[in-house]
Parts: structure tokens; C-alpha cells; sequence
């Protein structure tokens, strides 16, 4: 089989939207190249012959990787630190190539300071940190900067418990939190963006491994054995999706994510399903089953150790306009070399075409 359907039950509809029955397979891309320690981006053109790489520089050449990411549809931030201690935030729009730059600390450069994770959304920017104390609880903040030309102002929002992670939606940004210090529980924190008060607050228990936004204004919380839905705007507790035994879709431990309205594209802990350590996977959250892309059951030995040489899925993204499910992954070997290959999705799953990169797929951007 080519698919492998977990969780909940198996089903031909509700993965990949019902586009036109005969695409054109012709689009642009934008990719994202981790190679020794720095990033660029390359552009590809693609059609019914295959991908091509566009000679024209992507939007970055060769800039060391930053600490932090976050992704926002068609843009990406990234925090970068600065030999003094101050660091730099910037958020790059790839569909349509302008640049946002804020400085994140200029008062006070400390260099233990330990920033946890960013967040952007309009002109404004996020940023959880830990200021380290020696003889007392550590300090936990989120600071709200704003990204508009020339602006240096930022507020700093106190918080009582370490922050994990951040995401932002609907105006507010969503803080996971740790209570180290008493509980060890989790928490989920709703902070309005403009104010820099906290509206609400729900624990979540222990076991939590990350936050995410299910396309409609729902938080998704990961457990290793379940998932939460919480509504963005009252922060009430939706629908909670128990796995089965050896049926756990695992996306809580990705690393890289793509989400469409009700679907998320990730790489898979493959588990005993491949020989590869991931393997693209499909979660749909209308019909709580995921679908996978096995590497075995789509291409032969040969090509996979040496016609396209593949060691590891990094990236897996989605073409609406093509229906089409993208994977990145890296090559054999310590070359720092990928490629990227398109697949048809359910019902009619087929390998269509693949690129190789001078580079690893770390994040596609459709044009």
C-alpha cells in the first residue's frame, strides 16, 4: 500500500482540497536551505516537465542560522543574537519580498538572558525570555515590540511562570508555560497583544510537547497520547482525540509543520513503519485519521539509495493550487545536500516529480 491510515479510521475524502481534476502542475516556489550552519533560499519554477531551479538570488544568501523561528503563512521571523548581548528580530514576507527589522533588547545587555521563543503578527513582534537570578526565582517575561519603520518601543509583560513556547492569533498570543518551581504543570496563557493583559489562563496538566493553531481559531495542545482542541477566543476546551496503542500521529514532536484549514503536513516519526526516521505525513482533523507517505511503497531501493540518495524527511508542505503534497529531505552523507519531491495525494497517491538542492529543505513558501 502506499498509504497507511492511523488513529481513528481510514477515509478517501477530507486530505487535500478537491481542486481541478487536471492541474497544470505548474507553480513557484520559495524554499528554505539549511547548509552548514547558515541558510538561503532558492527559487523554483515548476510544470508538467518538473521542477527547475530559477538562476535569480532568493530573497537571502548564506546567513547564519538563527536561534529562533516562527512561521506565519507566507512569512517567517527569525531572532538572531549579536556579540554585545542585543539581538535582532526580522520577518521576512516571501510573497512579496519586503523585510521588518527590530532591535529586541538595546537597555539592558544581558548576556544570560535566555530567550525561549518569538512570535509576530502585523506590526508586532514577540519575544519570551528568562532573565536568570542567582539567589532567588528566575524572572519571566514577554516583550511586545513594534515592527514599524523606525519604532523602538516595546513593552515588557511580567509573567510567574517560565515560558515554553509562543504563538500568536487573533490579536492575542498564546503562551505555554511551565510551573517548574511548584506543580511541574503546564499552563496555557491568552495575552492581548495591544494591552499586554492577561485574559485568561488554563492548565493543562503534565506531558504537554507543543501548541499549534488548527486553521480555525483553535488552539491545539499535544500530548504525547492525545490532543485538545481550546477556543482561541474563550479558551473553553473543545474536543479532546485519544490515540489508539501504536496509532499516535506523533505530530507534537515535529519540528517542522505546515497547516492547511484542517490538515497539517509534517514530518512523522516513522517508528517501524520505514526505514527512514521520518516519513511525510497527512494528520486530518475532520476526520481524526492520519496518512502517511512511505518512502518504500513509492519508490524502489534503487531509487531511493541512489537515484535521489534519501537519508531523512526534513519538510513536508502542501500546493493548494496544484493539490499537491511537497517533501523535502536531506542526501546521504555529510554533503549538507537535499532535494524536493512532489507527490499526488489520496485518492489517486503518485510520485509526480523531484529537484535536487545544494541545500536541506527546512521550509517551502508557494508563490
Amino acid at each position: 500500500m502506499f498509504i497507511a491510515c492511523l488513529v481513528m479510521g481510514c477515509s478517501e475524502e477530507g486530505v487535500g482540497d478537491k481542486i481541478d481534476e487536471s492541474p497544470s502542475l505548474k507553480a513557484d516556489y520559495t524554499v528554505l536551505l539549511h547548509k552548514d550552519g547558515h541558510m538561503k533560499t532558492a527559487l523554483l519554477n515548476a510544470d508538467s516537465d518538473g521542477i527547475t531551479i530559477n538562476p535569480d538570488v532568493g530573497y537571502f544568501e548564506m546567513v547564519p542560522v538563527p536561534q529562533q523561528f516562527y512561521r506565519n503563512g507566507n512569512q517567517m521571523g527569525f531572532y538572531s543574537s549579536k556579540e554585545d548581548c542585543s539581538g535582532n528580530i526580522t520577518v521576512h514576507d516571501f510573497s512579496d519580498g519586503t523585510t521588518a527589522l527590530t532591535t529586541a533588547f538595546t537597555e539592558d545587555l544581558n548576556c544570560d538572558r535566555n530567550v525561549k521563543s518569538i512570535a509576530f503578527s502585523g506590526n508586532k513582534a514577540l519575544l519570551a525570555y528568562v532573565v536568570p537570578k542567582d539567589t532567588k526565582k528566575d524572572d519571566y517575561y514577554l516583550r511586545i515590540l513594534d515592527l514599524t519603520e523606525g519604532s523602538n518601543s516595546f513593552e515588557d509583560v511580567s509573567l510567574a511562570k517560565e515560558p515554553i513556547q509562543l504563538l500568536v492569533s487573533n490579536n492575542k498570543a498564546f503562551v505555554l508555560c511551565l510551573d517548574a518551581d511548584i506543580t511541574n504543570k503546564y499552563s496555557l496563557m491568552s495575552i492581548n497583544i495591544d494591552s499586554g493583559v492577561l485574559t485568561h489562563e488554563v492548565v493543562l496538566g503534565t506531558d504537554v510537547l507543543k501548541i499549534s493553531k488548527d486553521g480555525m481559531g483553535n488552539i491545539l495542545v499535544s500530548y504525547p497520547n492525545l490532543h485538545n482542541l481550546i477556543d482561541g477566543n474563550t479558551m473553553i476546551l473543545g474536543v479532546t482525540t485519544n490515540y489508539l496503542l501504536g496509532k499516535e500521529p506523533k505530530f507534537g514532536y515535529a519540528k517542522q509543520e505546515y497547516l492547511g484549514e484542517q490538515t497539517m503536513y509534517y514530518p512523522m516519526e516513522s517508528g517501524s513503519k520505514s526505514s527512514y526516521p521520518h516519513i511525510a505525513a497527512v494528520y486530518d482533523f475532520k476526520e481524526n485519521l492520519s496518512i502517511l507517505y512511505i518512502y518504500e511503497n513509492f519508490l524502489s531501493l534503487e531509487e531511493r539509495n541512489l537515484k535521489y540518495e534519501i537519508e531523512d524527511t526534513t519538510m513536508v508542505s502542501y500546493d493548494a493550487k496544484n493539490n499537491l503534497i511537497l517533501i523535502g529531505y536531506s542526501k546521504k552523507g555529510d554533503s549538507g545536500k537535499g532535494g524536493l519531491m512532489r507527490i499526488k495525494p489520496i485518492p489517486d497517491p503518485k510520485f509526480v516529480d523531484n529537484i535536487n538542492l545544494d541545500g536541506i529543505p527546512m521550509e517551502l513558501f508557494p508563490n
